[in-house]
């Protein structure tokens, strides 16, 4: 189960989940897109069920686990955009919408779906965590505060369902320019700033981010668990400056 998989990281987590030969279950608020989706991962020869669902609502939540049926690998990624309002001017319910789909989906998803994993015995969890949360900025206030918050509960729930057979981890991506954050993505000038201070002298692809996912919801990440994993391109192995060019 891949929420948020309509589109950007969620479709390209479903589409990696895919070709590694695992059925599919796209959940997103977007019909159409989660047809679009479907209809491709369909192409390549795996079972694909979609359901629209407000995951601000517990309700559908709930349902959606009932209609599911067996989870093996559930990632969360579903989120708003990060926000572009200063820390004093940011509404209460831009928070909310924040914590909702960032903080309270996973929870509602992963306390019914990992016990049944816990009672099968095995089960992985991927939560889609944010470099934000090491590397404050302004305007992502509310965004980072959720997303530190969920990996708190990548780790308190590693610890307690490990046990049980159950891995739980989360991957850290530094900004990655997809629809969700179409004004950057489509400011030029901001690309090639950010691609510049990243050591590997890029920005990370959705499809990096969906290896990542696989990696740990594979047999080769067998003994990986409450960890995060990030995604970044060095970026956090400290301050880069990218090298004077030689006369200047």
């Amino acid at each position: 189960m891949i929420t948020g998989g309509s589109r950007g990281i969620g479709e390209a987590i479903a589409t990696g989940l895919a070709r590694m030969g695992s059925d599919v279950v796209l959940v997103a608020d977007d019909a159409e897109g989660l047809e679009r989706v479907g209809r491709k991962l369909t192409d390549l020869g795996v079972n694909v069920d979609q359901h629209v669902v407000d995951l601000r609502d517990a309700g559908e939540i709930q349902a959606l686990v009932d209609r599911a049926g067996q989870i093996d690998i559930l990632v969360n990624n579903a989120a708003p955009g990060q926000g572009h309002l200063p820390f004093l001017e940011t509404p209460e319910t831009d928070w909310q919408l924040q914590f909702d789909l960032i903080l309270w989906a996973p929870l509602r998803l992963i306390r019914p779906i990992g016990k049944a994993m816990a009672e099968r015995g095995s089960g992985v969890v991927v939560n889609i965590s944010s470099m934000s949360v090491r590397d404050a900025a302004p305007y992502v206030a509310p965004y980072a505060a959720a997303k530190a918050g969920l990996e708190v509960i990548t780790r308190v729930a590693a610890l307690e369902l490990g046990a049980h057979g159950v891995r739980v981890n989360a991957v850290a991506p530094s900004f990655v320019p997809t629809a969700r954050v179409g004004h950057l993505a489509n400011d030029p000038a901001f690309l090639q700033r950010a691609a510049e201070s990243v050591p590997l002298g890029r920005l990370a692809t959705v499809e990096d981010i969906a290896d990542a996912v696989c990696w740990l919801s594979s047999d080769a990440a067998s003994f990986v668990s409450g960890q995060v994993i990030t995604v970044d391109g060095g970026l956090s192995a400290g301050r880069f400056r990218p090298p004077v060019k030689s006369g200047s």
